[in-house]
């Protein structure tokens, strides 16, 4: 079974809000050594990105040989677009989805903490939308173990679900000190029982996510972003993936695929069939086993959701 634990369903896609969100694809296409001009990634990204309806993803999926996917939005209440009731849509639409999809996907609500109404917002979203969980992009400008965050993680935690919450730096206008995964040290203490999944687990700064994710039992993490520097720079990706494996163990890492950003750069069952090749193709001096390559194409995931 081949599980994605970090897929961004996308309903709508504005031409500015496509302009700014392509910043990412172009460093990654830089990293990779692509050559694509902004013109031709914002074309892709208006024609693959929107999907409103989730054909696009489970085509996506079929294609890619995923199995199942956690579909999440993302809220940002220093948009002032982006008011409640737009992210309570965009809320309701991502759920609808699942509710179409049930047997591959699952929905994380994006719900922003510093809003006033976000604890009702969050428990709209798991007793009348039926989503299961709860995405955090804690770089918009908050701490993800705070006090504001606290009052929807008591709910995250009452109802089972999953915290996907991001770690790692980002370019501006990102806060990336609130992207820190030592912030995520506390939730171990005040909600033992949150399962939590960092995601990116800090990207370059991964070693304070293994130090935690080594001591706490509910602490896992995602390969998303992963796969630019895979197709980049495979050698220093096989040697932190194996270092990181080393320290935190291989039952804490997931696949993620930050679908459908990075896609319109590198197709992401290339990515799975990378991750899939490590065990025979990796740099001499670093192995990688089948059984571990399973656990992270799946295997973790499927036992942390509970798909079985």
């Amino acid at each position: 079974m081949i599980v994605d634990v970090h897929y961004h369903l996308i309903p709508v896609l504005p031409e500015e809000i496509a302009e700014h969100v392509v910043g990412d694809a172009i460093r990654a296409a830089r990293i990779m050594g692509k050559s694509i001009d902004r013109e031709t990634i914002i074309k892709k990204a208006l024609e693959r990105w929107p999907d409103p309806t989730g054909e696009k993803l489970i085509a996506s999926m079929e294609k890619s040989g995923i199995d199942f996917t956690c579909i999440c939005a993302v809220d940002n209440a220093d948009n002032e677009l982006l008011t409640p009731e737009l992210a309570q849509t965009q809320n309701k639409i991502i759920a609808d989805i699942a509710q179409r999809y049930p047997d591959r996907t699952m929905a994380l609500a994006g719900v922003d903490p510093r809003r006033p109404t976000a604890p009702d917002m969050l428990r709209q979203c798991f007793e009348e939308f039926g989503m299961k969980g709860l995405k955090y992009h804690p770089d918009h400008g908050y701490d993800p173990a705070g006090p504001e965050s606290a009052k929807l993680l008591e709910i995250v935690q009452r109802q089972g679900g999953i915290l996907l919450t991001h770690t790692g730096p980002l370019a501006p206008p990102s806060r990336c000190k609130f992207a820190d995964p030592m912030l995520l040290a506390d939730l171990a203490v005040n909600f033992p029982e949150l399962k939590v999944i960092a995601a990116h687990m800090g990207q370059i700064n991964w070693r304070p996510w293994a130090a935690l994710a080594t001591h706490q039992p509910n602490l896992y993490g995602d390969l998303a972003m992963w796969d630019i520097f895979a197709f980049g720079h495979y050698e220093l990706f096989c040697r932190e993936l194996r270092n990181l494996i080393d320290y935190a163990g291989v039952s804490k890492v997931l696949l993620g695929t930050d679908g459908p950003v990075f896609s319109i750069i590198e197709p992401t069952k290339n990515w799975i069939q990378l991750i899939k090749d490590l065990p025979t193709k990796a740099p001499a001096g670093i192995k990688f086993t089948e059984a571990e390559v399973t656990a992270i194409l799946g295997g973790n995931a499927a036992t942390l959701l509970r798909l079985d």
